[in-house]
Order: structure tokens, then sequence, then C-alpha cells
């Protein structure tokens, strides 16, 4: 398997539980499009778990449908299929999600001066170890400034990255 789809599995893991990868995997194996009961018999899981995942699937963009009319009683069937260019979108979605966490906490070491106890390690903004006195809230020892270069090369190199990565993805996904 992948790392990436490792990762997408992972993903929807999070959103819809381990039905949810249950399913996935099944359409995404079987390479065709699959009815509710061809899932159902496939999955051994309950309708209506099938239905609610299915649902949240495509809400993600990582399935689509197409709806036939039965020839007998006109009721609607549905097939269902991996939706590959969902698939992408959705990828690209969580990456910027996590791109702008990540530069919001790039901004806030940025801009703040840290302060940190040698003994225990604990680490204070400039705001509270002055609320401290500049000494441990724990143990007393006094602050001295951290060194934020160990931590600000690899977090901006990481933003810088994904920041790269997410833009050429999507001028992928866009042509």
């Amino acid at each position: 398997m992948s790392n990436q789809v490792g990762y997408l599995l992972k993903f929807i893991e999070m959103y819809t539980g381990h039905d949810g990868v249950r399913v996935f995997k099944l359409l995404l194996d079987s390479n065709k499009e699959l009815s509710y009961s061809d899932i159902i018999a496939e999955t051994g899981l309950d309708e209506q778990t099938v239905r609610r995942v299915l649902y949240e699937l495509n809400e993600l963009g990582l399935v689509a449908y197409r709806r036939v009319q039965a020839p007998e009683g006109g009721r609607f069937i549905y097939y269902w299929s991996v939706n590959s260019i969902g698939i992408n979108q959705a990828l690209l979605n969580r990456k910027r999600m996590a791109l702008e966490k990540l530069k919001a906490r790039l901004e806030y070491e940025l801009s703040t001066v840290f302060f940190i106890c040698l003994e225990d390690g604990l680490r204070l903004s400039f705001d509270e170890a002055l609320e401290y006195d500049f000494r441990c809230p724990k143990c007393s020892s006094i602050l001295v400034q951290e060194d934020r270069n160990p931590y600000l090369a690899p977090l901006k190199s990481f933003v810088e990255k994904l920041s790269s990565e997410v833009e050429n993805e999507r001028r992928a996904i866009s042509s």
C-alpha cells in the first residue's frame, strides 16, 4: 500500500470510522461501480451503516454515484464508485488546512519571545515569564531566554515545502 493510500485511509477513518475504510477499500479494490446491495453483501455491514458511510464519503468528495431507475417498480438504484478527482481535492484541502495551522504556529513562534526553565523544561512566553518574575512556577528556578533557532529552521523549512507541494497539487488539479 502506497503512502498516499495509507494517508487517505487514515483520513477516511478519522471522518467516517472503520466502517468507512471498509466501504472505501471495497470500492477502490473493485475498480467498478457497486450498488448498496453489493456493498452490503461484500462488507457484511447493515444497510443504514452503508448508507451513512457512503453519504459521508460523498460529502468529502471521495466517492460518486450514478442513479438509475429500475425497470420494475420505478425505484432508483444508486451505483457507487471512487471519485479520483475528489480524492485529490480532499487531500489538497486537508494539506491546506494543515498549512494554515503551521503558518499560524510559525507566526506565533516568530512574534513571541520564550523563556525556559532549565530544570524542568517548562516553556513560557515573555508575558507569562514576566507574570512569574522570570522564575519557574514549578521549581522557582530562574528562567532563561530560549534559543528559538533549533525550532524555527525546521518549521520554516516544512512550511515552505508544504506550501510548494500545495501549490503544485493545486496547479495539477486545475489543469
